[in-house]
């Protein structure tokens, strides 16, 4: 086979900055070896992320509907081999295994068949797996052409490390810009894992919270109830998870504080933005109201929406931003129930208390915005 195509090097360090890349490189891997289309994913305590070619993408989402990913022997044997390079289903079964194989069966049955994959440690922790696949009927992958695609593994390696870093670079721009606000915040896995976090929820350890060996530890045991809830809830149906706020009680030496979750959820063909909750803890002394300006960049909000999220932080009621922003009433309302949707509040002084830390809330106290 002919040497690395210098054009397809290029797409592949193109695909670490932009994902939605991935794809279009799968399906350049796939024409270097007369294949059918690819898979790349994700593999991590949490949760496997995937992208497809988009002619393989049915295929896939009904294999890992079908609950093959979590007792596939074709990863755990390559996994096992250590090899860093491609494997074809050959270099890891004599064809009577496979033919015994369920999963092999069940793959020849929904359309593929044949594979040729590498796995590759990213630093970050995760997994990475990229899959490239043969319908049953166009025969097996040959060694030589998992040797032509192992030219490619060492760009393919280099690039997964630069897209799990420009990953945590978001998350600590994230917090970061939450630091600019006056505000203590983290990035949290759903498995409750500190991804990142910023000099003011450093202040906090380790009298409010602790980076524990098993993730984030809140020291007050009914809001350390209430986190661990929250994140189990999030993993078993992250596509509708909403935000939550936390009350924690004053003790000896603190006073009280609010802990506010918000589920991140990254570019869906990202799949190194590992899924992950903002944590944003506002106690007594936070003080700092930020700009609309601000407010409208951090949680994705409209020029109006932080407005109406300012002027309630400010102590206005429903009523008084309306007159104020020359709108009706149901005009503010309906903003006010798209900021508590973008912030993870639910009541107008819990949208306070996460922008300027009024955070005397009572637990029976409700505002209503219908």
């Amino acid at each position: 086979m002919s040497g690395p195509d210098e054009s397809l090097i290029d797409t592949i360090y193109e695909a670490a900055h932009i994902p939605e890349l991935w794809p279009t490189l799968l399906d350049r891997l796939s024409e270097r070896t007369d294949a059918w289309g690819g898979m790349l994913f994700t593999a991590t305590s949490e949760a496997t992320r995937w992208i497809a070619s988009p002619q393989t993408i049915d295929f896939f989402a009904q294999f890992l509907a079908a609950g093959w990913m979590a007792k596939n022997p074709l990863v755990e044997r390559g996994v096992r081999r250590e090899h860093a390079g491609f494997l074809t289903d050959l270099d890891l079964f004599t064809y009577d295994e496979l033919d015994a194989e369920p999963m092999y069966e069940y793959m020849r049955r929904i359309g593929g068949g044949w594979h040729l994959g590498t796995a590759i440690a990213v630093p970050n922790g995760d997994t990475l797996v990229v899959n490239i696949e043969r319908r049953h009927a166009q025969g097996a992958f040959l060694r030589e052409q998992a040797e032509h695609l192992d030219l490619y593994r060492p760009h393919l390696a280099r690039a997964a490390l630069l897209a799990a870093r420009y990953t945590q670079s978001r998350y600590e721009a994230t917090v970061g810009d939450l630091e600019a606000l006056g505000l203590a915040a983290a990035a949290l896995s759903l498995r409750g894992t500190l991804i990142a976090c910023n000099a003011g929820f450093q202040a906090l350890m380790p009298a409010l919270v602790q980076d524990g060996p098993n993730g984030l530890i809140v020291t007050q045991q009914t809001a350390q109830a209430q986190v661990q809830a929250y994140l189990a809830r999030t993993r078993s149906a992250p596509d509708t998870a909403s935000g939550a706020s936390i009350p924690i009680p004053a003790e000896p030496g603190r006073g009280p504080a609010i802990l506010h979750l918000v589920p991140v959820s990254g570019s869906a063909r990202d799949i190194f933005a590992r899924t992950a909750c903002l944590v944003v803890i506002t106690t007594a002394d936070t003080e700092r109201l930020p700009s609309s300006r601000l407010v409208q960049g951090l949680f994705d909000l409209t020029p109006a929406e932080a407005r109406v999220a300012r002027d309630i932080a400010r102590g206005l009621g429903v009523p008084e931003a309306a007159v104020q922003a020359g709108v009706t009433e149901g005009t503010v309302r309906s903003q006010l129930k798209a900021v508590f949707a973008k912030t993870g509040t639910s009541r107008q002084a819990e949208l306070a208390a996460l922008l300027n830390g009024m955070s005397q809330i009572r637990p029976g106290e409700s505002e209503k915005t219908s």
